[in-house]
């Protein structure tokens, strides 16, 4: 007998992909492609993709109608559990210089850039960002934060900013999104008699802010998967 024929669209190894569930063709929900627009917001503010492929992707995941339209975005990310977590590199010359004023804030002027700060750092007591048009992702979760509360302002507009917050740190957020912004804040606004508490103001319009913990990443994890 002749031998069996290989399927034409062999199932793929990956066990957490949609498609390695079976499930590729499933609708996905507007929950879903707002996780992946994280992860792709979260790729360019560390510098895997650029600014253009992140306004590409983006329109590509809101368009999404399956589990098949969303995976290619961000399969060549290393969005899960292992990736790099390492302390930044050195400031680049083209990047405009951050500095210390006589308050002990730190203030970063990089607008139309990418701005990251992540890993080991040390956290003053007020952080001023101003980076519209551009990509901001500060997070605290393995930084030195010698104080109880911690004030961040930014200005965010017609770009993307995500601060991600270490557990049991709470937030009160008031930032002005007024002008075709997004705000998502998914943290305790309720301070504690302990952990940080980050007091966030601002402006974002036409853009994006999260407010959040970290959840990690897996395609596992998406509502239609997890079922």
């Amino acid at each position: 007998m002749p031998p069996n024929p290989v399927p034409p669209n062999p199932v793929p190894s990956d066990p957490e992909s949609p498609a390695g569930s079976g499930r590729g063709r499933m609708r996905v929900s507007d929950a879903e492609r707002d996780q992946v627009a994280e992860v792709l917001r979260e790729a360019a503010a560390e510098g895997r993709i650029t600014l253009d492929e992140l306004d590409e992707r983006l329109d590509a995941a809101y368009a999404a109608r399956t589990y098949d339209d969303l995976q290619p975005l961000t399969e060549d990310l290393p969005s899960g559990p292992g990736a790099p977590t390492g302390p930044l590199p050195p400031v680049v010359d083209n990047r405009p210089p951050e500095f210390r004023d006589g308050g002990g804030a730190l203030v970063i002027r990089s607008p139309g850039t990418t701005v990251s700060r992540k890993g080991h750092w040390q956290v003053p007591p007020r952080i001023e960002v101003d980076n519209p048009y551009g990509s901001t992702r500060l997070d605290f979760r393995e930084a030195y934060i010698p104080t109880t509360l911690v004030e961040v302002h930014l200005n965010a507009s017609w770009g993307s900013a995500a601060l991600i917050l270490p557990e049991g740190a709470t937030a009160e957020v008031d930032v002005d999104t007024a002008w075709f912004g997004s705000l998502r804040v998914d943290v305790d606004s309720v301070r504690r008699t302990s952990g940080t508490h980050f007091v966030i103001t601002g402006q974002c319009h036409g853009g994006g802010l999260s407010v959040r913990y970290k959840r990690p990443f897996s395609w596992a994890n998406l509502g239609g998967l997890g079922s």
